[in-house]
């Protein structure tokens, strides 16, 4: 392995429960794939060159998942995808390393430069995700890839604001939010996916038991205990921003069926990564 031209890089799921170091020459660019999965995921692809890729730690949560075009692994407790091989298509047989997960690589440098690899759904996948609408006011649905969980938006996309940003977990996510309320959103499935809390907890991310397909995030806000540290002057102020708050039922805009990412107005956020470490 001559090391001499290469960079290393750490890399993780944001719990870090799976961890590892990849070798390469200075990342400036990715591969995105066009598949269903691919996009959902928001993948960034790595190929790494032989003996490249190191797991320096393994606590055994990864979850496999294979749809027509890809077999992905993704971590059981965050839903973080770390790595996969497309099975069929231009990267046919190539191991490929997530991009999302490597630290120190901001994605917002990345995307806008990546190789587009046009790789057709299998026509078992095609079906997937045409999910008939429960709800006469239904505008669009997001889906998770394998179906057990979707979403309903009772309200036009259009006019809504859009955002990214590239914090710690968005960035491994791809995570582009919508933010209706929960009477504009009908959840299915949602005793099908996970939870994932850090930091402070106030929100949490959801994403799919069986695929890891991130359609939605659950508001919980602060505990009301933090009244106790607030001036009595600001308590109704307060109030009024978290019930707006713990209203909403924010949806990842990466899931959503029939949209056109590029034709949309999303206001992104380069914040970066900072505060977030692993123990």
């Amino acid at each position: 392995m001559d090391l001499s031209s290469k960079t290393l890089y750490n890399g993780n799921c944001h719990c870090g429960r799976y961890r590892f170091q990849v070798y390469a020459p200075n990342i400036q660019a990715a591969i995105s794939c066009t598949c269903r999965l691919c996009r959902k995921k928001a993948y960034l692809w790595l190929i790494p060159g032989e003996d490249d890729f190191i797991v320096v730690r393994d606590e055994g949560y990864l979850t496999a998942y294979e749809s027509g075009s890809l077999r992905d692994r993704f971590c059981s407790i965050c839903g973080i995808g770390v790595v996969g091989e497309h099975t069929r298509g231009p990267l046919k047989g190539s191991f490929c390393v997530n991009i999302r997960t490597l630290q120190g690589v901001n994605p917002f440098e990345i995307e806008s430069l990546a190789t587009i690899v046009d790789t057709p759904d299998a026509i078992d996948e095609q079906k997937l995700g045409t999910e008939v609408s429960s709800h006469p006011l239904a505008q669009k649905i997001c889906s998770c890839h394998c179906g057990k969980t979707h979403a309903e938006l009772l309200i036009p996309l259009q006019g809504q604001e859009l955002k990214e940003d590239n914090c710690s977990s968005c960035a491994r996510i791809g995570y582009i939010g919508v933010y209706p309320t929960n009477d504009e959103v009908i959840l299915h499935g949602k005793e099908n996916t996970s939870e994932y809390l850090y930091g402070r907890k106030y929100t949490g991310v959801a994403f799919c038991k069986t695929c890891g397909v991130h359609v939605f995030s659950v508001v919980h806000g602060p505990p009301l205990t933090i009244l106790d540290t607030i001036p009595a002057g600001q308590h109704e102020h307060f109030m009024s921003v978290y019930r707006k708050s713990v209203n909403l039922q924010p949806l990842n805009i990466r899931s959503m069926e029939e949209v056109d990412l590029a034709s949309l107005h999303i206001t992104r956020t380069d914040e970066g990564t900072e505060g977030y470490a692993l123990d």
